[in-house]
């Protein structure tokens, strides 16, 4: 037979620990404490850095009272700082690309370039259009226009030496484009070669989209629908270099292989019926009209 004895449980007794042991462990307590300090108090100076810079750019002492303007001559100061419309917005909160597209609004405007100069100043940089012509419609005034059709303002009287647009439009407000019907004698106007923009007088657009033009010594000219272009004023260079007119004559580009000179057309009698008008020229007559002139000229 087998006996169990119980014995009594003891308490084991406690390990000692290395005083160094524990004063390491307290070491590392403070260090992380401290770490935690720093980090908390760089923090905190950052948030209050950051919201003191917030709120001095925010703040009415770098809010844009100035605006400078550079290049608006036919449009005024006055018009490009009212487009601008900053009311004390503060400098940071000022967009330059949405202010030029405001003050690229104006009429004359063709493009903008807005800078921001701390404390309180933009400057806005303008370039303005070129004027190309004076649209005249009868009852509607005359409007300046750039080679786009853009209009660019109202006149009261056509400068001399400016391109008399004539074509089947209204024009709009300033700030506008002109409608279709211009489109042709637009295209015509932007083809003009350096020889002959000093010449050009008007240019007339037909309803149903032919153009002519008139030149200074009363010279016409026939392009038909504004297409080929270039050919039809090299053609036409070409009339007025070799055999330069010397009376009122109409010159017709209308097929530029093969200009043709005539006389103008006569305006109708008093008794309101028109005259015949005189035979258009054929193909062969257009090619001997420019000979038959030099050689008329050709003893003096």
């Amino acid at each position: 037979m087998t006996q169990v004895i119980d014995a009594p449980l003891t308490d084991k007794e406690p390990v000692a620990i290395d005083p160094r042991i524990l004063e390491r462990r307290e070491e590392v307590s403070r260090q992380r404490t401290r770490r935690r300090l720093r980090m908390a108090a760089v923090a905190g100076a950052v948030v209050v850095l950051v919201s003191g810079v917030w709120f001095t750019l925010h703040s009415p002492v770098l809010a844009a009272r100035h605006v400078t303007v550079i290049g608006a001559i036919r449009t005024g100061v006055g018009p490009v700082v009212a487009a601008v419309d900053l009311h004390g917005q503060p400098l940071v909160d000022v967009n330059p690309g949405q202010v030029a597209a405001q003050v690229e609004t104006l009429p004359w405007v063709a493009h903008a370039t807005v800078t921001r100069h701390w404390p309180d100043t933009i400057t806005v940089t303008v370039d303005e259009r070129v004027p190309a012509a004076v649209v005249d419609t009868p009852g509607h005034g005359a409007v300046l226009v750039d080679r786009h059709g853009r209009v660019l303002s109202t006149e009261t009287a056509v400068t001399p030496g400016t391109v008399v647009l004539a074509a089947p439009v209204v024009p709009g407000r300033p700030g506008s484009v002109l409608g279709p019907g211009a489109t042709p004698g637009l295209s015509v106007l932007a083809a003009v070669p350096p020889l002959l923009q000093s010449r050009l007088e008007q240019i007339d657009v037909a309803d149903n989209g032919d153009v002519s033009l008139s030149l200074t010594g009363r010279i016409g000219v026939t392009m038909g629908p504004a297409v080929e272009l270039p050919a039809k004023f090299e053609a036409l260079v070409s009339v007025l270099v070799d055999v330069p007119p010397t009376q009122p004559e109409v010159v017709d580009v209308t097929v530029p292989d093969a200009p043709a000179v005539g006389p103008p057309t006569p305006p109708a009698e008093s008794s309101g019926t028109p005259p015949p008008a005189p035979p258009a020229p054929t193909v062969g007559q257009a090619s001997r009209a420019p000979q038959t002139r030099q050689t008329r000229r050709g003893p003096s």
